[in-house]
Protein backbone atom coordinates (compact mmCIF):
# COMPACT_ATOMS: atom_id res chain seq x y z
CA UNK A 1 0.00 0.00 0.00
CA UNK A 2 2.96 2.22 1.24
CA UNK A 3 4.91 1.29 -2.32
CA UNK A 4 1.37 2.91 -4.40
CA UNK A 5 1.44 5.74 -2.45
CA UNK A 6 4.67 6.78 -3.10
CA UNK A 7 3.97 5.68 -6.83
CA UNK A 8 1.30 8.37 -7.29
CA UNK A 9 2.78 10.95 -5.05
CA UNK A 10 5.72 10.91 -7.91
CA UNK A 11 3.40 10.45 -10.30
CA UNK A 12 1.48 13.84 -9.39
CA UNK A 13 5.00 15.54 -8.47
CA UNK A 14 6.03 14.53 -12.12
CA UNK A 15 3.22 16.22 -13.38
CA UNK A 16 3.15 19.46 -11.43
CA UNK A 17 6.87 19.68 -12.84
CA UNK A 18 6.63 18.89 -16.50
CA UNK A 19 4.15 20.92 -18.46
CA UNK A 20 2.42 18.65 -21.36
CA UNK A 21 0.16 21.44 -22.98
CA UNK A 22 1.24 24.79 -22.14
CA UNK A 23 4.22 26.01 -24.21
CA UNK A 24 6.46 28.40 -21.77
CA UNK A 25 7.47 31.35 -22.90
CA UNK A 26 10.95 30.76 -22.83
CA UNK A 27 10.79 28.06 -25.79
CA UNK A 28 10.81 28.73 -29.01
CA UNK A 29 8.73 26.10 -31.38
CA UNK A 30 10.02 27.14 -34.46
CA UNK A 31 13.50 26.56 -33.10
CA UNK A 32 14.68 23.30 -34.09
CA UNK A 33 18.43 23.22 -32.49
CA UNK A 34 19.90 20.22 -32.13
CA UNK A 35 17.80 18.34 -34.99
CA UNK A 36 19.92 20.10 -37.35
CA UNK A 37 21.13 16.58 -39.02
CA UNK A 38 17.84 15.11 -38.62
CA UNK A 39 16.46 14.89 -42.52
CA UNK A 40 12.89 13.29 -43.85
CA UNK A 41 14.68 9.62 -43.98
CA UNK A 42 14.68 9.53 -40.78
CA UNK A 43 11.22 10.03 -39.57
CA UNK A 44 7.85 8.69 -39.83
CA UNK A 45 4.54 9.78 -40.74
CA UNK A 46 1.86 9.35 -37.95
CA UNK A 47 -1.42 7.68 -38.96
CA UNK A 48 -4.88 9.74 -38.21
CA UNK A 49 -6.70 6.17 -36.45
CA UNK A 50 -10.05 5.62 -35.11
CA UNK A 51 -10.52 4.08 -31.92
CA UNK A 52 -12.20 0.44 -32.54
CA UNK A 53 -13.77 -2.09 -30.41
CA UNK A 54 -10.87 -3.03 -29.15
CA UNK A 55 -6.72 -2.19 -29.52
CA UNK A 56 -4.19 -0.61 -27.05
CA UNK A 57 -6.01 3.27 -28.00
CA UNK A 58 -9.19 2.18 -26.38
CA UNK A 59 -7.04 0.14 -23.50
CA UNK A 60 -5.39 3.73 -22.95
CA UNK A 61 -8.64 5.41 -22.12
CA UNK A 62 -9.32 6.59 -25.49
CA UNK A 63 -13.35 6.81 -26.03
CA UNK A 64 -14.54 4.19 -29.08
CA UNK A 65 -15.04 5.92 -31.95
CA UNK A 66 -12.80 9.33 -31.76
CA UNK A 67 -9.46 9.53 -33.52
CA UNK A 68 -6.19 9.71 -32.68
CA UNK A 69 -2.70 10.44 -33.62
CA UNK A 70 -0.64 6.44 -33.78
CA UNK A 71 2.50 7.18 -32.68
CA UNK A 72 1.86 9.52 -29.89
CA UNK A 73 -1.33 7.61 -28.95
CA UNK A 74 -2.59 10.87 -28.44
CA UNK A 75 -6.45 11.58 -28.79
CA UNK A 76 -7.72 14.19 -31.04
CA UNK A 77 -11.42 14.07 -30.43
CA UNK A 78 -14.19 13.32 -32.25
CA UNK A 79 -13.38 15.81 -34.63
CA UNK A 80 -10.27 16.38 -37.13
CA UNK A 81 -9.49 18.73 -39.89
CA UNK A 82 -7.32 17.39 -42.82
CA UNK A 83 -5.50 18.79 -45.51
CA UNK A 84 -5.18 16.16 -48.50
CA UNK A 85 -1.79 16.74 -50.00
CA UNK A 86 -0.66 13.29 -51.73
CA UNK A 87 -2.74 10.15 -52.77
CA UNK A 88 -0.56 7.14 -52.71
CA UNK A 89 -2.10 3.31 -53.12
CA UNK A 90 0.29 1.10 -51.22
CA UNK A 91 0.82 -2.07 -50.63
CA UNK A 92 0.95 -3.67 -47.31
CA UNK A 93 1.84 -7.21 -46.30
CA UNK A 94 0.20 -8.92 -42.72
CA UNK A 95 0.50 -11.74 -41.20
CA UNK A 96 -2.82 -13.27 -39.50
CA UNK A 97 -3.28 -11.99 -36.35
CA UNK A 98 -4.07 -15.35 -34.79
CA UNK A 99 -0.97 -16.66 -35.78
CA UNK A 100 0.89 -14.00 -34.04
CA UNK A 101 0.67 -11.28 -36.53
CA UNK A 102 3.15 -9.13 -38.13
CA UNK A 103 3.90 -6.54 -40.28
CA UNK A 104 6.41 -7.10 -43.33
CA UNK A 105 6.58 -3.80 -45.01
CA UNK A 106 4.55 -1.08 -47.73
CA UNK A 107 5.43 -1.17 -50.67
CA UNK A 108 4.55 1.04 -54.09
CA UNK A 109 3.49 -1.67 -56.41
CA UNK A 110 2.12 -5.14 -56.09
CA UNK A 111 5.23 -6.83 -57.59
CA UNK A 112 7.21 -5.48 -55.12
CA UNK A 113 4.99 -6.42 -52.56
CA UNK A 114 4.58 -9.95 -54.14
CA UNK A 115 8.41 -10.45 -54.37
CA UNK A 116 9.19 -9.49 -50.41
CA UNK A 117 5.88 -12.05 -49.27
CA UNK A 118 8.15 -14.69 -51.34
CA UNK A 119 11.06 -14.05 -49.31
CA UNK A 120 8.99 -13.98 -46.10
CA UNK A 121 7.44 -17.24 -47.02
CA UNK A 122 11.19 -18.31 -48.04
CA UNK A 123 12.01 -17.71 -44.44
CA UNK A 124 9.54 -19.88 -42.91
CA UNK A 125 6.40 -18.28 -42.57
CA UNK A 126 3.18 -19.62 -43.79
CA UNK A 127 1.58 -18.97 -46.79
CA UNK A 128 -1.52 -19.40 -46.12
CA UNK A 129 -1.48 -16.75 -42.62
CA UNK A 130 0.77 -14.14 -45.32
CA UNK A 131 -1.67 -11.17 -46.59
CA UNK A 132 -0.88 -8.39 -49.49
CA UNK A 133 -3.38 -5.64 -48.54
CA UNK A 134 -3.86 -3.06 -51.37
CA UNK A 135 -4.45 0.17 -48.88
CA UNK A 136 -5.32 3.58 -50.51
CA UNK A 137 -2.81 5.89 -48.47
CA UNK A 138 -4.02 10.16 -48.12
CA UNK A 139 -0.98 11.63 -47.23
CA UNK A 140 -1.65 15.72 -45.49
CA UNK A 141 -1.87 17.60 -42.88
CA UNK A 142 -3.34 17.91 -39.76
CA UNK A 143 -4.70 21.32 -39.17
CA UNK A 144 -6.63 23.44 -36.09
CA UNK A 145 -9.53 25.47 -37.72
CA UNK A 146 -8.81 27.96 -34.37
CA UNK A 147 -4.82 27.84 -34.85
CA UNK A 148 -4.07 26.12 -31.45
CA UNK A 149 -1.81 24.07 -33.16
CA UNK A 150 0.67 24.32 -36.57
CA UNK A 151 -0.13 21.91 -39.83
CA UNK A 152 1.08 18.50 -38.35
CA UNK A 153 2.14 15.69 -41.41
CA UNK A 154 -0.30 12.85 -40.91
CA UNK A 155 -1.39 10.10 -42.83
CA UNK A 156 -5.04 8.56 -43.70
CA UNK A 157 -4.69 4.65 -44.52
CA UNK A 158 -7.87 3.44 -45.93
CA UNK A 159 -7.91 -0.49 -46.63
CA UNK A 160 -10.98 -2.46 -47.51
CA UNK A 161 -14.33 -1.64 -45.62
CA UNK A 162 -12.43 1.88 -45.52
CA UNK A 163 -11.73 1.85 -49.23
CA UNK A 164 -15.37 3.01 -50.03
CA UNK A 165 -14.65 6.12 -48.18
CA UNK A 166 -11.29 6.85 -49.61
CA UNK A 167 -12.71 6.48 -53.60
CA UNK A 168 -15.46 8.61 -52.64
CA UNK A 169 -13.16 11.25 -51.34
CA UNK A 170 -10.98 11.20 -54.43
CA UNK A 171 -14.22 11.11 -56.62
CA UNK A 172 -15.28 14.40 -54.44
CA UNK A 173 -12.01 15.67 -55.25
CA UNK A 174 -11.49 15.30 -58.84
CA UNK A 175 -15.20 16.97 -59.17
CA UNK A 176 -14.32 20.03 -57.23
CA UNK A 177 -10.94 20.33 -58.94
CA UNK A 178 -7.70 22.47 -58.42
CA UNK A 179 -4.97 21.54 -56.14
CA UNK A 180 -5.84 18.08 -53.63
CA UNK A 181 -4.48 20.79 -51.20
CA UNK A 182 -6.22 23.78 -52.20
CA UNK A 183 -9.53 22.49 -49.54
CA UNK A 184 -9.73 21.87 -45.86
CA UNK A 185 -12.29 18.22 -44.92
CA UNK A 186 -13.73 17.70 -41.89
CA UNK A 187 -13.24 14.19 -40.57
CA UNK A 188 -15.55 12.19 -38.11
CA UNK A 189 -16.37 8.78 -37.94
CA UNK A 190 -19.62 6.22 -37.79
CA UNK A 191 -20.62 3.11 -36.96
CA UNK A 192 -20.44 0.75 -40.05
CA UNK A 193 -21.23 -2.56 -40.40
CA UNK A 194 -19.07 -5.33 -42.81
CA UNK A 195 -19.92 -8.38 -45.39
CA UNK A 196 -19.82 -10.34 -42.09
CA UNK A 197 -22.43 -8.13 -40.26
CA UNK A 198 -19.59 -6.98 -37.95
CA UNK A 199 -19.70 -3.96 -36.66
CA UNK A 200 -17.00 -1.46 -36.60
CA UNK A 201 -16.13 2.46 -36.49
CA UNK A 202 -15.50 4.11 -40.17
CA UNK A 203 -14.61 7.74 -41.42
CA UNK A 204 -17.01 10.32 -42.70
CA UNK A 205 -15.16 12.63 -44.87
CA UNK A 206 -17.21 16.14 -45.54
CA UNK A 207 -16.21 19.38 -47.37
CA UNK A 208 -15.24 22.18 -45.10
CA UNK A 209 -14.05 25.18 -47.55
CA UNK A 210 -11.07 26.51 -48.70
CA UNK A 211 -7.29 26.04 -46.68
CA UNK A 212 -5.81 29.91 -45.60
CA UNK A 213 -3.04 30.97 -47.66
CA UNK A 214 -0.19 29.90 -44.83
CA UNK A 215 -1.59 26.72 -44.95
CA UNK A 216 -1.69 26.53 -48.30
CA UNK A 217 2.23 27.33 -49.06
CA UNK A 218 2.88 24.92 -46.12
CA UNK A 219 0.87 22.37 -48.17
CA UNK A 220 2.90 23.61 -51.29
CA UNK A 221 6.11 22.57 -49.71
CA UNK A 222 4.74 19.24 -48.34
CA UNK A 223 3.74 18.22 -51.35
CA UNK A 224 6.90 17.82 -52.52
CA UNK A 225 8.30 15.85 -49.89
CA UNK A 226 4.93 13.45 -50.30
CA UNK A 227 5.91 12.71 -54.26
CA UNK A 228 9.39 12.25 -53.65
CA UNK A 229 8.10 9.36 -51.35
CA UNK A 230 11.32 10.82 -48.73
CA UNK A 231 8.90 10.03 -45.55
CA UNK A 232 7.02 6.75 -45.31
CA UNK A 233 4.13 6.19 -43.49
CA UNK A 234 4.31 4.89 -39.33
CA UNK A 235 2.01 1.89 -41.10
CA UNK A 236 3.23 -0.40 -37.99
CA UNK A 237 2.67 1.68 -34.69
CA UNK A 238 -0.46 0.25 -33.69
CA UNK A 239 -0.77 -3.32 -32.44
CA UNK A 240 -4.43 -4.76 -32.29
CA UNK A 241 -7.09 -2.13 -33.32
CA UNK A 242 -9.12 -3.69 -35.94
CA UNK A 243 -12.08 -3.17 -37.97
CA UNK A 244 -13.44 -6.73 -36.54
CA UNK A 245 -13.65 -7.97 -40.13
CA UNK A 246 -10.05 -9.84 -40.95
CA UNK A 247 -8.01 -12.10 -39.51
CA UNK A 248 -5.32 -10.56 -40.44
CA UNK A 249 -3.50 -7.78 -38.03
CA UNK A 250 -4.41 -4.92 -39.61
CA UNK A 251 -3.43 -2.60 -36.90
CA UNK A 252 -1.70 -0.10 -39.11
CA UNK A 253 -4.17 -0.40 -42.26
Amino acid sequence: MATKAKEKSTEVAVQSAFSMTDTPAYVDPNSRRGSEEVSTKDLVIPRLEIVQAQGAAKDAGIPEGHLYNSATMEEIGDIAYFVPVYFRAEYLIWKDQNEGGGFFGAFNSLAEAERRKTEVIENGEDPEFIEIVDTPVHYGLLVSPDGKFRPQQIVISMAKSKAKVSRKWNAMIQIVGGDRFARVYKITTFVDQNKQNKKFHNFVVQPAGFVPEDIFREAEKTYEIFKGGAVRAAHETVVGDTEGEATVDRSGV
